[in-house]
């Protein structure tokens, strides 16, 4: 498909998910105790685990937001996101499932109740970080990374990719 072909696409998609990342952990970092509530709402995690994810999930997201955001370790923050992503949406099925009356934890305190409205949307987010993983991996038309030698076309060059 020539749309995937397109810069511009795959750095707005990168901008995109790296602002929305580094917004979404600045109330989880600011109030981890209610984050950690949030957590144990969804009634899937022993209690021993629900402090230390609480404290360093947003800390994630926010060094992977950055990592979108500035072009460096983007690939590496994408391999991280998409399966979290993956989790968070069968963490929510689960407690839709369950029939739990819980807000998502997703972007504010006490925010967006879990309903399968959220659940859509976070499946288009959730779909949008795996196209971006997909991208990365495939190193089809990547932003190239700040510091990245730029290659020859040579072949049996140094710096040739073959």
């Amino acid at each position: 498909m020539k749309i995937l072909e397109k810069k511009w696409l795959w750095w707005s998609l990168q901008l995109g998910l790296g602002t929305l990342f580094l917004f979404s952990s600045f109330y989880k970092i600011a109030s981890p105790s209610t984050f950690a509530h949030q957590i144990y709402n969804y009634k899937i995690l022993p209690a021993w685990g629900i402090n230390p994810l609480a404290i360093l999930l947003p800390w994630v997201q926010l060094f992977c937001g950055l990592a979108l955001l500035i072009n460096k370790g983007s690939k590496g923050a994408s391999l991280i996101l998409a399966p979290m992503m993956l989790t968070f949406q069968i963490a929510l099925a689960s407690a839709l499932l369950s029939g739990l009356d819980i807000s998502c934890g997703c972007f504010r305190s006490g925010g967006d109740p879990a309903t399968w409205l959220t659940f859509g949307r976070d499946t288009v987010i959730f779909t949008l970080t795996a196209l971006l993983l997909w991208q990365a991996l495939t190193n089809s038309h990547q932003p190239r990374e700040s510091g990245d030698p730029v290659r020859s076309s040579r072949p049996g060059s140094p710096l040739s990719r073959g």
